[in-house]
């Protein structure tokens, strides 16, 4: 039967018929006839569609006397020069016969190209017109370069190019077979029916470049990328917004569609004038607004891929920017992000106004509302850019943004109202901003109120026209009822709405042509009769119903409940998940029967509604489908409260997160490095943080704003924050840490203490002191090693409150970082009996502290900087509070003056060195002496604790410094020499009136070296590595001390080592811990009576390091659920 068909047509092909002859032939036989064999055999199409587009059009005709009269000789001297075009176009047509339709078109461009260029002087405007639409077909060639293009069960838009390609060509091939040039009259009409075919054939390859990935981009990057890179960064762009995301393959992906072949023709075109009119009088804006669901996203997303994409030889107007709103994603849903994002975009077109916002834009603007930023990133900077002198033609941009409403709350109609006052106020000359959104009556009248203005109501286009668009996409979607009542029931019931014609195929998708007709039959069947009463969302709620019905009909109680939470939660994430990501979120002891394959099973009966992207994130089609959700008066029994399903998630978010996180979730093997030198991590982060724990992690806080209110005092929720807070917060840092997503924890932490604060104040502080400290950590170079959470930043926390310092308790192998204070204070003592303490910023005195009643031989400060401690010749040593300048305690016992004092690094101890020969210990909660170490056989001038409060080394006149265990108060060992002493731990610097300073090994007691000096005292300097020796003249002298660790150092621009804040080991190799450069290391010393700068002792003697830095931690009990 094939052979036959095919050999009639070939008859057919050899004896023309008239064209309504060939359209009479069945329909289904032509259709059996390959779409090569139809250019092979050069067969017309017989589509309806032809009989309508081959007929000439009007503007070709020539109605003119001249043309109706009979005398043609002036034509036919013409003829000579102007046939030569078209009739080589003619004579070339057999010669690019191929089996692939694509290839067929690109040669016929090149044939029009090549002919081009030889009868360039000798074309009227037709063929002129000829040329320039076949030239454009030559962007194909890049679509013959990827073997993928020709696959059309991967990609659709081939099929539908390669089948107007074939309808097109066949009639250019039965134009070359039916040419004989009888008359000047058939000569025209054969070239303007040339020019139609070729614009039909440019139109689809146009459409055919906006579905699919081929695409020659006019966009150049015209800046530098360390310039680009600047502006992204200060900028904090939404990559998610761009048009181009989900064709560039990103991790999730939004179903943006252009529209449909045939399709919103009229509207396109219109908005293309317009975009392209450079006339003074054409508007700044073109605002196309209307219902939900009416296609405005898919007008969108095709003129931007239209001006930046596919474009044409003559467009004056290039995309400049756009921003395409959706609820889906955090970044697109906020007005915030809108402007940045945009002149980012415009950046990358434009380098004068790339320049101009780098040096005139104000970036802090980036977090206030849109009228600041459009003043300051937009309208400032593109004023004062420059155009590049040497281009011919003005910059001119068009900026495109979608979908205004899906911003939150009032943000997309706040925005706009600032849009449309800036370009009333300002212009902005070579801008031009189409915008889509739903209706704003208010803004309606605003802007009717202005002079500049262009408004087209999508709901106002003629019913006609929406009718036959519609119709259109529905014949290609469901061929099968065309010319059938089904067909008219169909379109009644979409009512102008694309949505709801596209929810209807969708939902036809899997059913049977019988099934199909069944649902027509019972469920539309009215529509007709009841149109006149329902307006268009109230039929697309029908639908939505009926979609809902068909998923629970057959469902009651649990089984019911537990479906409805899966939807539900599918529409409440606030960023899109997996089916399985779901089930995880809602399983629980009342929910115990939900799993992956119920939510599987919930979303495969959804498909009309729902779909995945190819991270199997679920998302809907449409925003309508959410909104009907949320409104309980109109999805009734299957309504979401959204503010209820919040308080659900977020206890949820936090029942995985207490389930999930743990102390080095991540199994790092050693503090030592970089998290980026592990080349294993990402892998075990992937498998450690699941996708559940990934989400709930980053998103409890945005649950827990959305959420109810509760009706029980105090709110549940505060319990579950208050236990959360006790250590698992510290964990959920580090989680967030290796997502990348460090910079999150801080605003997040502040927004749930500002939630606090309505209900408990202390739970507010701690929170806001939690988050003090995440900052603390994430702007820390210390967030480069993932361990130095907690060997680096929780060590060297500056505050001592809760809930840090419980945190600390279950870490007690970190190492010791002790602090002086902020260095603000010095402290004296004098003959005077009087303890001064001074400002170091205005050296005024702060206060005088009197309670002695003999000379104050030597003070010293608490390592937080809160208590003084003073020694005096009336034999008694008092301790301050700095605060209020009272004295605290006094500690008496001494029998001769007090030379020296020394707080222990945690302060519980002090020190006292004394002429009686004798060193004592004090308790400082008690006041009382807990031990008194005899064995100097002079007078004790100076003590010194050691980092970590275990010994205590004392200087003499007997000419030696003992080492104390303090513990069992026995000497350790004794370094005979010199007097005068301090202490870092593991090494002793002592200085004598002999005028040196002997550097000593604690461990060895000997002598490591020995310094020079005409001096009598010595100190540690600042950084810790020198030893300072002098205290009576200004004159001093450094050695330099060699300890177990040494401090990094980077040259800055002007050459000068500079250090980093990390200690290394002697090696260099391990990185032991971060200390913020602003912590000034020194050692703590017992001679010096003036505390004139702040200094910090770094004890890593019992810290758990390197490969042990897991032994930092002492696990405490799990907490179950409900405690």
């Amino acid at each position: 039967m094939r052979v036959l068909v095919e050999k009639r047509h070939r008859f057919l092909m050899t004896a023309p018929q008239p064209r309504r002859q060939i359209a009479q032939q069945p329909r289904c036989q032509l259709n059996r006839i390959t779409g090569h064999q139809r250019i092979k055999n050069k067969i017309p199409s017989t589509t309806r569609a032809e009989e309508l587009t081959s007929k000439p059009s009007e503007a070709a005709v020539d109605s003119s006397p001249a043309a109706a009269s009979p005398t043609i000789s002036p034509a036919k001297d013409a003829l000579k020069v102007t046939l030569r075009f078209t009739q080589m176009l003619m004579k070339k047509l057999p010669e690019i016969v191929d089996g692939n339709p694509v290839k067929v078109a690109l040669g016929l461009a090149k044939a029009i190209i090549q002919i081009k260029d030889v009868c360039a002087q000798n074309m009227d405007a037709v063929e002129r017109r000829i040329a320039s639409t076949g030239a454009q077909l030559a962007i194909l060639e890049k679509a013959l370069d990827d073997p993928r293009t020709y696959d059309e069960e991967k990609n659709p838009w081939m099929k539908q190019f390669k089948k107007t390609l074939e309808d097109e060509l066949a009639k250019l091939f039965q134009l070359h077979k039916e040419s004989v040039i009888r008359k000047v009259a058939d000569h025209e009409d054969e070239k303007n029916r040339i020019a139609e075919i070729l614009e039909r054939v440019n139109e689809a390859r146009k459409l055919f470049q906006l579905g699919t990935d081929i695409a020659v981009f006019k966009m150049v990057q015209v800046i530098e990328n360390d310039l680009k890179q600047f502006l992204a960064d200060h900028l904090k762009v939404s990559y998610k917004a761009d048009h181009k995301y989900y064709v560039a393959g990103s991790e999730e992906g939004l179903r943006r569609t252009v529209c449909s072949p045939g399709t919103r023709d009229r509207i396109r075109k219109t908005i293309v004038k317009w975009a392209n009119d450079t006339s003074p009088e054409s508007q700044g804006i073109y605002w196309l607004f209307g219902p939900a669901g009416s296609g405005k996203s898919s007008i969108a997303y095709t003129v931007a891929r239209r001006f930046e994409l596919t474009s044409d030889t003559d467009d004056t107007i290039t995309l400049g920017g756009n921003f395409f709103c959706s609820r889906q994603f955090d970044e697109t849903r906020g007005a915030s992000h809108i402007i940045r994002t945009i002149v980012y975009h415009l950046s990358l077109k434009c380098k004068a106004f790339a320049e101009s916002l780098r040096h005139s834009g104000k970036f802090d603007t980036v977090h206030q509302g849109p009228r600041a930023q459009l003043k300051d990133l937009l309208v400032g900077p593109w004023g004062k850019s420059e155009p590049v002198p040497d281009t011919s033609s003005p910059r001119r941009y068009l900026i495109v943004i979608d979908a205004l409403d899906e911003i939150d709350q009032q943000g997309g109609s706040d925005f706009l109202r600032a849009l449309l006052d800036v370009i009333n106020e300002d212009g902005l000359p070579g801008l031009k901003f189409f915008v889509t959104s739903r209706s704003d009556p208010d803004l309606v009248s605003r802007v009717e109120s202005f002079k500049r203005k262009q408004l087209y109501r999508l709901q106002d286009v003629e019913k006609e026209e929406v009718h036959a668009d519609i119709k259109m996409y529905l014949e290609v979607s469901l061929p099968h009822f065309v010319g059938r009542i089904e067909m008219d029931k169909l379109l009644s019931f979409a009512s102008g709405l694309f949505i709801s014609a596209a929810t209807l195929v969708r939902y036809f998708m899997n059913r049977t042509r019988r099934e199909q007709e069944k649902f027509i039959g019972m469920y539309l069947s009215d529509t007709t009769a009841r149109q006149t009463a329902l307006d268009a969302t109230e039929l697309l709620d029908k639908l939505y119903l009926q979609i809902l019905s068909d998923l629970f009909a057959c469902f009651r109680g649990d089984a019911f409940a537990n479906r409805l939470f899966i939807l539900h939660t599918f529409l409440c994430t606030l960023n899109r998940t997996s089916t399985s990501t779901v089930a995880a979120l809602l399983v629980s002891e009342d929910r115990d029967e939900i799993d992956t394959d119920m939510a599987n099973g919930v979303l495969s009966l959804l498909y009309a509604v729902l779909y995945t992207d190819h991270n199997q994130h679920v998302l809907s089609y449409h925003k309508s489908f959410s909104d009907f959700l949320v409104d309980e008066h109109r999805s009734k029994e299957y309504w979401c409260n959204q503010a209820a399903h919040h308080r659900l998630l977020t206890e949820s978010c936090f029942r995985v997160m207490n389930g999930g996180l743990k102390f080095n979730i991540a199994s790092i093997p050693s503090s030592f490095i970089f998290d980026s030198d592990d080349q294993e991590l990402l892998s075990r982060v992937e498998k450690s943080i699941s996708p559940t724990l990934s989400y709930s992690s980053r998103n409890w806080s945005d649950h827990l704003s959305l959420m109810v209110p509760t009706t029980s005092n105090p709110d549940p929720v505060l319990a579950i924050l208050e236990d959360f807070l006790q250590l698992r917060v510290l964990f959920w840092i580090e989680a967030m840490n290796l997502l990348n997503v460090r910079g999150f924890c801080d605003p997040i932490l502040r927004a749930v203490s500002n939630w606090a604060s309505k209900y408990q104040l202390s739970l507010a502080r701690q929170l806001s002191e939690a988050a003090s400290f995440a900052l603390y950590f994430s702007g820390s170079p210390a967030s480069s090693s993932t361990p130095h959470l907690y060997i680096s930043s929780l060590a060297t926390w500056p505050r001592g409150v809760e809930p840090v310092r419980a945190w600390r308790a279950h870490f007690p192998r970190i190492p010791g970082v002790f602090t002086n204070g902020d260095g603000r204070w010095i402290a004296s003592g004098s003959s005077d009996n009087m303890v001064r303490v001074w400002d170091a910023t205005t050296g005024q005195v702060q206060s005088v502290l009197e309670g002695h009643i003999g000379t104050v031989l030597s003070v010293a400060f608490s390592s937080d900087g809160t208590l003084i401690a003073s020694g005096s010749d009336d034999k008694s040593v008092r301790v301050w509070d700095m605060a209020t300048g009272k004295v605290r305690i006094v500690l008496e016992g001494h029998t001769d003056w007090v030379r020296s004092v020394a707080f222990s690094s945690d302060g519980t101890r002090i020190a006292s060195a004394s002429g009686d020969r004798s060193v004592r210990l004090w308790d400082m909660s008690t006041g009382m002496v807990q031990s008194i170490l005899k064995d100097h056989t002079g007078e004790v001038n100076s003590v010194a604790f050691s980092s970590d409060g275990t010994r205590l080394a004392s200087g003499s006149d007997d000419k030696s410094v003992r080492v104390w265990d303090i513990s069992t108060g026995k000497v350790q060992s004794v370094l005979e020499g010199h007097t005068l002493t301090v202490c870092d731990g593991t090494h002793i610097a002592s200085g004598s009136f002999d005028r040196s300073v002997q550097v000593w090994d604690m461990s060895m007691a000997k002598a490591q070296s020995m310094l020079d000096s005409d001096q009598d005292g010595s100190v540690f300097s600042a950084d810790g590595t020198d030893v300072a020796s002098g205290l009576n003249t200004t004159s001093v002298q450094v050695g330099d001390l060699h300890m177990f660790y040494k401090k990094e150092k980077v040259a800055n621009p002007d050459g000068k080592l500079t250090p980093t804040g990390w200690l290394l080991s002697l090696t260099g190799k391990n990185r032991l811990i971060f200390v913020p450069v602003s912590i000034k290391l020194a050692m703590p010393t017992a001679i010096l009576v003036l505390s004139s700068y702040p200094y910090s002792v770094v004890n890593l003697a019992s810290a758990a390091l390197g490969d042990q830095w897991h032994q930092i931690y002492t696990p405490v009990p799990q907490v179950t659920d409900g405690q």
